[in-house]
């Protein structure tokens, strides 16, 4: 069930509250996820709005669209970066898709954003296209939701974090799934990053809104 509640109604010092004041440090914000595959590959492709520089420091930046093609082939590649074509709503993209250092995944953001009724078309390494669909649409919590969910579950945090009239953090909105997208299940990430470094996370479930992990680390 879906959690609603009437929260940060505390102004800040110029009349701004604290709602206000966590949706203009938002560093990144992902609201949208499609997916596809063939017998040889999954590729997906989020997107949304992050800081640039975009650095783990407390402090949001100016924000810029970001679209990033994520890959897992199948069989493995010897090469560390891979051609692609791709068109958003018949906007061409083209370029390499590089390895991820941290795993076997290959990316490549090209800095654009996607509406969810886009249609979004990959070939990668001269393999057929791949017809990407919109699997955040069919989520009973969006990202708007999402993000009035994360302000609730962490509300007591955020409230500390601008107890001196100053919010002097960042925060971060995303899907998160397991790699390689083996399970297609998808949840929603909400975390808070202050500036001494200590980070606030809460993870909830995209249907439901259940609140499933709540952590801080320093």
């Amino acid at each position: 069930m879906l959690v609603c509640g009437i929260l940060f109604l505390a102004p800040l010092g110029c009349g701004q509250t604290l709602s206000a004041a966590i949706e203009d440090n938002m560093s990144e914000i992902r609201r949208n996820v499609f997916e596809g595959q063939n017998d040889s590959l999954k590729v997906s492709f989020m997107s949304g709005e992050r800081e640039d520089p975009y650095e783990y420091n407390g402090i949001s930046e100016k924000n810029i669209d970001f679209g990033i093609f994520t890959v897992y082939f199948n069989e493995f590649i010897g090469n560390y970066k891979v051609p692609f074509v791709a068109t958003i709503n018949e906007e061409k993209f083209e370029g390499m898709l590089e390895k991820n250092p941290y795993n076997e995944s290959y990316m490549v953001d090209i800095e654009k954003s996607a509406a969810d009724d886009a249609e979004i078309i990959i070939s990668i390494n001269n393999m057929p296209a791949v017809v990407l669909e919109n699997i955040s649409s069919t989520w009973q919590v969006d990202y708007n939701q999402a993000l009035e969910l994360g302000k609730t579950y962490l509300n007591d945090e955020l409230n500390e974090i601008y107890s001196s009239g100053k919010f002097q953090a960042e925060c971060y909105l995303k899907p998160i799934t397991d790699e390689k997208f083996i399970s297609g299940q998808y949840f929603w990430s909400f975390y808070v990053v202050d500036t001494k470094f200590v980070r606030h996370t809460v993870m909830f479930d995209v249907n439901s809104g259940d609140l499933l992990v709540k952590n801080k680390t320093n």
